[in-house]
């Protein structure tokens, strides 16, 4: 079983000090600072949740900032408990997920083009994704992806 509730910085402190490995690099090699990159998300989102099992552990944070006017920018970091939970995980998501669309209906960000697991759960729920490209303070390939947003244009001359 696993259940939601609002993150917390005891949260943060839990999923940085458990995070999965590819999650870690995929930090690492997008923004530097492992720790100041979870705090800042936690502390920029609009909507920013914990996972948790029925054993009280942390199974990851998940949150949406506003990247601007149009774009709202979704993010997931998980903790090693969540690979035990993998399966509810993706029901919990798929379930989920069609409500974070009615609220944040253009989405987009990056993803480390090693974290294979989170690109097919993106896909699965229905992202679209560019072609690997430079990307964070490393410079490796990372793929955008995104939901939404085909009408970026708001003037047209």
């Amino acid at each position: 079983m696993i259940y939601l509730v609002r993150a917390t910085r005891r949260h943060c402190m839990e999923t940085i000090d458990d995070m999965r490995e590819a999650d870690r690099r995929e930090l690492e090699a997008a923004e530097g600072d492992v720790k100041m990159a979870v705090l800042r998300g936690w502390l920029g989102s609009s909507y920013c949740f914990a996972a948790r099992d029925g054993r009280g552990r942390t199974l990851g944070l998940f949150g949406v900032f506003r990247e601007d006017a149009h774009w709202w920018c979704p993010w997931l970091i998980g903790t090693s408990a969540l690979d035990e939970c993998r399966r509810d995980f993706v029901r919990l998501s798929a379930a989920l997920f069609p409500r974070l669309r009615e609220r944040f209906p253009n989405m987009r960000n990056y993803v480390d083009a090693r974290n294979e697991r989170s690109v097919r759960w993106l896909k699965r729920l229905g992202f679209q994704f560019g072609d690997p490209e430079p990307y964070g303070v490393a410079g490796l390939p990372f793929y955008r992806f995104w939901i939404g947003g085909e009408e970026e244009c708001v003037i047209r001359l």
